[in-house]
């Protein structure tokens, strides 16, 4: 079993951070300007970054799984990957929001919110638009909303989905907002079987990392 951990950095958003030994063989990448594969030359550094995180299964072929981690959080335990991949023999592990429950609610709070984090990072983003179109494609308004800073996958074939439910997933970033959350809950919804709901514990105060500030707003 091959599983590759992966984070990407670009435009100083984050510093890189330790990635302590696992207790099952993983292999590391941290992605960046100075590491990238590719120039990526017409995306946004926020999109650069938003690249490696949803289309992991492109860029490394050849891994079994995948765990994705955003890049302001550092993993401070041994055993995180093993717990990320155990019986997940297809689909996607992931937790849902600590906070709110729905797209709906996520999108109110970062509109009506004077958080400058918030402002400079969606405030040019059609957040609502985007909503309203999943409304219009038949996702229900109480769809679950999901934590998507720390997840695993599984590289199945197409026909279990994973991948082109990433390829997906990416496409709709692309065509809407950097949100990725909402476009989660909508593809989700659509495939409810391909989410395995774990949970690590609270954002704050976790057993298994350290959600640190992002070093700049952008």
């Amino acid at each position: 079993m091959k599983i590759a951990v992966v984070t990407a950095i670009f435009g100083g958003m984050d510093n890189p951070k330790p990635f302590p030994e696992q207790s099952i063989p993983c292999d590391y990448f941290c992605f960046t300007e100075e590491n990238s594969p590719a120039p990526l030359p017409n995306l946004p550094d926020r999109l650069k970054a938003k690249y490696f995180k949803l289309q992991m299964h492109r860029v490394l072929p050849g891994y079994d799984y995948y765990v994705w981690i955003d890049g302001n959080i550092e993993v401070k335990n041994k055993e995180f990957v093993e717990f990320m991949t155990t019986n997940l023999l297809y689909g996607i592990a992931i937790q849902r929001h600590h906070e709110r429950e729905t797209i709906e609610q996520e999108v109110e709070f970062i509109l009506s919110s004077d958080n400058v984090y918030l402002t400079q990072r969606y405030g040019n983003q059609p957040l609502r638009q985007e909503y309203e179109w999943y409304l219009s494609e038949e996702m229900p308004p109480d769809a679950p909303l999901y934590a998507c800073n720390i997840f695993a996958m599984s590289n199945d074939d197409d026909y279990r989905g994973t991948p082109s439910f990433f390829d997906m997933w990416w496409q709709i970033v692309l065509q809407w907002s950097w949100f990725d959350q909402s476009a989660f809950s909508f593809l989700a919804e659509d495939r409810p079987s391909i989410t395995r709901v774990i949970d690590l514990g609270p954002m704050f105060d976790n057993p298994y990392f350290t959600l640190h500030p992002h070093e700049k707003l952008q």
